[in-house]
């Protein structure tokens, strides 16, 4: 089964196509690109990113056979942008289409880092701007990855008290970056972690319900981004515009 997989939470967009072979998921090329500056966004490498990467493998896009997509947290733009990218060719094709959190993404990569039989509490973190950071709390096992606290958009220096009590933590990400000083006095730098979600993480996290998923209409309009927090609209205007 051939996969594409995306993931657009961030500046940072991510593609990959996999093959799954069962629940297995192998990773056969992928593609990274950097926005930069005005005119530099999602939009413009969509859906150019995932047909270059079909030519490379002498595929096309009617060779699909599924379609993961993170969900976020993280921007708003991209998480709506890639969303309705992968929705529009899942629902013209007639294929599957499963969402993950990109934060969970993140971890997954990152567990592959942990000295063996590592437990550290996983929490990557992504820049939520305003002050804050999308932050998740996950652990790792032999099948991926469980989150055992809500993603949630804090500031900073709240991070230490949601992992007190849940033993020793390792953060990682853009967001840990952007506060390191505030946050590595109670949570320490996971050393060669992703700082972004990548779409093979995505995908490899999207393959066991792609496994067994079919096109499903009603499926596919229900899936939305998973946003965390409301918008700058819903936040001035919450009753609605007068």
């Amino acid at each position: 089964m051939l996969v594409a997989a995306i993931d657009a939470s961030t500046l940072t967009l991510s593609c990959a196509l996999l093959e799954l072979r069962g629940e297995a998921a192998e990773v056969l090329t992928t593609r990274t690109d950097r926005a930069t500056g005005p005119g530099g966004g999602h939009g413009i490498r969509l859906p150019g990113a995932l047909t270059d990467l079909l030519g490379a493998l002498g595929r096309k896009v009617s060779d699909v056979e599924g379609f993961a997509v993170g969900l976020g947290p993280g921007s708003f733009t991209g998480l709506r942008i890639g969303l309705a990218t992968w929705k529009g060719l899942a629902y013209a094709n007639r294929r599957p289409i499963v969402g993950a959190s990109s934060l969970a993404a993140m971890a997954l990569e990152a567990a592959a880092g942990l000295p063996a039989g590592g437990e550290a509490l996983l929490v990557p973190l992504l820049d939520a701007r305003k002050g804050e950071v999308y932050a998740g709390f996950y652990r790792a096992h032999l099948d991926g990855v469980t989150a055992v606290r809500p993603e949630e958009a804090l500031a900073p220096e709240a991070v230490a008290a949601r992992v007190a009590g849940l033993g020793p933590a390792v953060g990682f990400g853009e967001g840990y970056a952007v506060y390191r000083d505030v946050l590595a006095t109670g949570l320490p730098f996971l050393e060669g972690a992703p700082a972004t979600p990548s779409g093979d993480a995505v995908g490899r996290l999207a393959a066991a319900r792609l496994a067994r998923a079919s096109f499903d209409d009603q499926a596919l309009f229900a899936l939305e981004p998973h946003y965390v927090r409301k918008s700058e609209a819903e936040v001035k205007f919450p009753n609605g515009l007068p």
